[in-house]
């Protein structure tokens, strides 16, 4: 039988975190994965800024604490110590889409004999696309040069198919550190090093593993990293993406140019020709989304505080705790563990398949549980190491079986999952 979900959450040395977020009331969150809640240090941040705008107007650039010209600059050393990362190798712009779009013009080669881009088949779509528009803007054809590694019948990926491909014409690939629909959790540092000896540019999307896996991007070193903020991070809906640039690309100029992402001490000299800043925050693009910003500097605050290591361990525990209620209360309802089971190979949510997973996602949140669902069978459940408690986890999978008990006809079940 499991633990009892009472004695974790009196052991849980993170319990006390929750009373800085806004739960949704009457609901049971589980879709973090998607859109963390809002904390009150991040909320607080946004009044600052606001109260900034109200009474300084233009000087809140300068005068600000701190002003909004360098807000980028202080967020991105906040991200470097979260994921462990060089300073300077971190800035913010604009969003993960937009980033890829950066990484792929700065890093691709043009005078590289393998025109290949990798990206893994269940990868999210964003990356398909981005990639395939790159490619045909430099004439490329993508059915030709757009390098899909697939699945295993399990729907997972292995590292060596991955590395095996990145011989066949390839000189940059682009994956995910978590897949986003299982929760795999590759091996990054073995991709990492066989990319390296391969003389293949490989850039990470971190979406799914920052502020809920640790990262130490200064001893990884790939050469890029992208990630959004507003999952595990917290920083609200639409915020501000990050990138990381590998120190041994800082000289390189950035494939697409704008005006921030200046030397910042020459900015305002409105120079017909760039001179970029140093770092990774050359590869900035226009103004700086100072509202947005805030609040991501606020919910960063929460994440230093509670630190990543043990976010990471109340993490496993809690999506070990919810495999095994599946397994023991759920054992012949059809249901299917899609997420590795080890917890080196698992990342911060649990991926459950089963046929009527699109109706049982609606029917619980019928019930005021919000769990997540993804084409065509997986129900994602996200506890928060933050906000969320184990007997969460436990009323979740008895509302489970209360909804198969009732014989609800899931099949007839339709509605909008936006998560």
């Amino acid at each position: 039988m499991s633990v009892n979900s009472h004695s974790l959450d009196q052991a849980d040395p993170l319990a006390s975190f929750r009373d800085q977020f806004y739960l949704p009331e009457g609901k049971t969150y589980f879709d973090g994965n998607s859109l963390g809640l809002l904390c009150r240090s991040a909320e607080q941040a946004v009044l600052d800024a606001l109260q900034e705008w109200k009474t300084l107007a233009i000087e809140g650039w300068t005068a600000g604490q701190p002003g909004w010209f360098h807000l980028t600059e202080q967020i991105a050393a906040q991200l470097c110590r979260i994921t462990h990362a060089p300073t300077g190798s971190i800035t913010l712009s604009g969003s993960t889409t937009l980033h890829l779009h950066q990484v792929l013009a700065t890093l691709y080669r043009r005078d590289d004999s393998r025109p290949g881009i990798l990206i893994d088949r269940s990868a999210f779509p964003t990356d398909r696309y981005a990639v395939a528009s790159f490619l045909h803007s430099r004439g490329l054809d993508p059915a030709q040069h757009l390098v899909e590694v697939p699945t295993d019948g399990e729907g997972l990926l292995h590292e060596a198919d991955l590395l095996a491909a990145m011989r066949g014409g390839v000189q940059l690939a682009i994956l995910p550190s978590v897949v986003f629909t299982t929760g795999q959790l590759l091996d990054l540092a073995q991709v990492t090093a066989g990319a390296a000896a391969l003389d293949v540019r490989l850039c990470w999307d971190c979406s799914h593993s920052v502020g809920v896996v640790p990262l130490d991007l200064a001893d990884l070193r790939p050469d890029a990293a992208i990630w959004c903020t507003y999952k595990y991070l917290n920083g609200g809906p639409g915020a501000v993406a990050a990138l990381y640039l590998d120190p041994r690309w800082h000289e390189l100029p950035p494939g697409m140019a704008g005006w921030f992402g200046a030397d910042k001490s020459r900015q305002f000299r409105m120079e017909p020709d760039l001179v970029p800043a140093e770092g990774a925050g050359r590869l900035q693009l226009g103004t700086p989304h100072v509202l947005s910003l805030a609040a991501l500097r606020g919910s960063l605050e929460v994440v230093e505080v509670a630190g990543v290591d043990r976010l990471r361990r109340k993490s496993l525990e809690l999506t070990r705790y919810l495999r095994s209620l599946f397994r023991e209360r759920l054992a012949d309802a059809g249901f299917g563990l899609a997420t590795p089971e080890a917890d080196e190979r698992r990342g911060g949510h649990l991926a459950i398949r089963h046929s009527l997973a699109r109706g049982l996602s609606v029917a619980l949140r019928g019930r005021g549980f919000v769990p997540d669902y993804r084409e065509p069978d997986l129900l994602r459940i996200a506890p928060s190491p933050l906000y969320s408690r184990f007997a969460e986890c436990e009323h979740l999978v008895a509302e489970i079986g209360q909804i198969l008990a009732d014989g609800t006809d899931l099949a007839s079940l339709s509605g909008s999952l936006v998560s």
